[in-house]
């Protein structure tokens, strides 16, 4: 397959070489995008496909925003069930900590908020070409589209990705986006997009738990022992429209409204379970009917500001609602005899016999009022109280109607002090309802949908703002939540409470006159407790949970060389409780990747060449998927990224 992709690969560097030579000089689009050098701290941000930072959308403080609801799409409430395409989005930010400060309604596991593509008054077609040493590639249009000036502008996007996994399994993915930007008066802006992927034939990546407790012996990575029918069909779109108006000087009004589905035609698990040390496990392969998950969600926002001399006082008023309907389970296993984990499977697809399935909807408002207040020089407070009421309807086969219904009250408190012009301190409280997402695959009870639970956090840190432009911030957190976990019986479910506290670092900007750093640093001590600890039945460390976490991007300018600079990336984990009781343990593991970005032009037009190549030491890891369930890491891997602005 790689053959195949080097060729085209050659070919579109051809194409693009041509059209450079003819093309007018363009407005750079994404040859601008560089995630290290525009972000200001190292909680987290993410530009096309680069990411730098302790956090992603996945883990802030060792939980997920995007399994506890905590999306926002250009700071509008939005119900996401799966994630969105680059086509759409050019980035996010994690805000928390400081960077949630001014931040409206802040949330206990951070926020992650996308932005949509810029879009202007001039043409520009981006093309991103990729390939790698595994034999991928990906190539990536992305257009902005004038069609009014000042007025009416498009952004237009459409990819193809072919991916080989860590395990060896391969995916192919399009995707699709279209947006407007329409401006129909002053200090208007409406924003219709529509967006669509497609995966095709990703093949079930195995899972290994081994039969008692002891990691899995090493397997061999970027091997697939099959099956090759074992396919997943995925469909995933999100559309709405969204409007900010600065009806006068002191009144904002902000709201969207958003559609967002995703479609399983064919979906599977396979997992090599009672895995013994000799590499021998039982294989358990299953499959699932047809799942469906839609949502419709979001936000009606309007602000009253007042000035008063150095002094500025905004009123907030915000209602938000979903309502997501969603059918999953009904799936059937088939066991095959022990055998080695790298014997492929080649026999045909059995004739999987499924059961019904559960239907669930959920319908959830929230109404809010806040104040935020801002006295240059002396500092700020922000006060937020939010009433949530949510309704949750599970129907399963075999039993009665289950009934969810909460209500809550949910205050946040925020307030930072400037204590010299450079110095600042802040701190703050806040509460949530959140979603604790699905059992995961290598639990019993795979992909149930889990109760939303109540959660708080308290922070508090300082900002320096040092003389060279590095923001320096250091904080203390204490994130509580109950703890969800597998059982005795493998049953995904409410086990204890936990309690994340620690220490973040946070170094980001130039500390050279040619280079620049994002690093960062997590001291934590995650803790379970209840009465299933006690009795021993759950061990008083979280799975999955480091007590440190440190990362560190930087890139040097090559002097003499113009546009040329070394990149590394590195990413320390200590070690992590692997089991449910604590018996196993994951040992720490560094990984470093390094490579070189080239900034030149490519005729008339601005063009960006970067190279990297990943897990640089070819460190072996396991990647914890659930309670005593593994999948392997990413072996080394080398990637080319060659983007142009026409």
């Amino acid at each position: 397959m790689a053959r195949p992709i080097w060729r085209a690969c050659r070919t579109s560097i051809r194409l693009a070489a041509c059209s450079a030579a003819l093309a007018v000089p363009a407005v750079a689009q994404r040859v601008t995008d560089n995630a290290a050098t525009n972000a200001e701290d190292a909680f987290g941000t993410s530009i096309g496909n680069e990411r730098v930072g302790l956090y992603s959308g996945s883990d802030v403080r060792g939980f997920s925003p995007a399994t506890a609801n905590n999306i926002r799409l250009e700071g509008l409430y939005i119900d996401r069930p799966a994630a969105f395409t680059d086509r759409l989005v050019q980035g996010n930010v994690v805000r928390v900590g400081l960077t949630a400060q001014n931040y409206l309604f802040p949330a206990p596991t951070g926020i992650v908020d996308y932005r949509i593509r810029p879009a202007g008054n001039d043409f520009v077609l981006s093309t991103m070409l990729g390939l790698n040493s595994w034999g991928g590639g990906r190539l990536e249009l992305d257009a902005q589209l004038p069609v009014i000036k000042d007025r009416l502008s498009l952004v237009a996007g459409i990819a193809g990705f072919v991916d080989e996994l860590a395990p060896g399994n391969q995916s192919f993915y399009g995707s699709y986006a279209l947006a407007a930007r329409w401006k129909p008066a002053p200090g208007v802006e409406v924003i219709p997009f529509w967006s669509r992927v497609d995966l095709y034939n990703r093949e079930a990546a195995p899972l290994y738990t081994p039969a008692g407790a002891f990691l899995p012996p090493a397997v061999r990575r970027r091997f697939f022992p099959g099956p090759e029918w074992a396919d997943q069909r995925n469909t995933v779109q999100h559309y709405g429209i969204l409007t900010k108006a600065r009806l006068t000087p002191e009144w904002q009004v902000a709201a969207g409204l958003f559609r967002s589905t995703s479609d399983s035609a064919t979906n599977y698990a396979q997992n090599f379970t009672q895995m013994q040390p000799d590499g021998t496990a039982i294989r358990r392969i299953t499959a699932d009917p047809q799942q469906t998950l839609g949502g419709t969600s979001g936000e009606v926002r309007i602000s009253r500001t007042f000035a008063d001399g150095p002094r500025r006082h905004t009123l907030h008023a915000a209602l938000r609602g979903r309502d997501r309907a969603s059918r999953y389970g009904g799936g059937a296993s088939v066991l095959y005899e022990r055998g080695s984990v790298e014997a492929v499977l080649t026999s045909p697809r059995p004739e999987f016999v499924f059961g019904p399935q559960t239907s669930e909807r959920v319908r959830q408002a929230i109404a809010g009022i806040a104040y935020d207040g801002r006295w240059q020089g002396v500092g700020g407070l922000s006060l937020g109280l939010q009433r949530t009421w949510y309704r949750k309807r599970v129907d399963r086969p075999g039993t009665p109607l289950a009934r969810t219904d909460d209500e809550a009250w949910l205050p946040n408190i925020t307030a930072s002090a400037d204590l010299t012009d450079r110095l600042a301190f802040y701190s703050s409280f806040t509460r949530g309802l959140e979603e604790t997402g699905l059992a995961p695959d290598s639990a019993a009870n795979r992909t149930e949908a889990l109760p939303a639970i109540l959660t708080s956090q308290v922070d508090a840190g300082l900002r320096w703002k040092a003389p060279r432009g590095i923001n320096i911030l250091a904080g203390l957190f204490d994130v509580r939540k109950p703890y969800f976990a597998a059982d005795e019986a493998n049953v995904f479910r409410e086990l204890g409470n936990v309690r994340h506290r620690g220490m973040e670092l946070s170094a980001a900007g130039p500390i050279a006159p040619r280079l620049t750093i994002v690093a960062g640093a997590v001291l934590m001590q995650p803790r379970v407790s209840g009465p299933a600890v006690a009795l021993g039945r759950v061990g008083p460390r979280p799975i999955g949970q480091p007590s440190r976490l440190l990362t560190l991007a930087a890139q040097y300018a090559v002097a003499g060389i113009d546009g040329f600079a070394l990149t590394l990336n590195a990413t320390h984990r200590g070690p992590r409780a692997a089991d449910t009781r604590n018996l196993v343990e994951l040992p720490a593991r560094t990984i470093l990747d390094a490579g070189v970005r080239w900034r030149f032009d490519l005729g008339a037009n601005p063009a960006l060449l970067r190279v990297q190549l990943l897990n640089l030491t070819n460190a072996y890891d396991w990647a914890l998927v659930g309670s005593g369930s593994y999948q392997v890491n990413a072996p080394r891997q080398l990637t080319m990224f060659l983007t142009v602005d026409f």
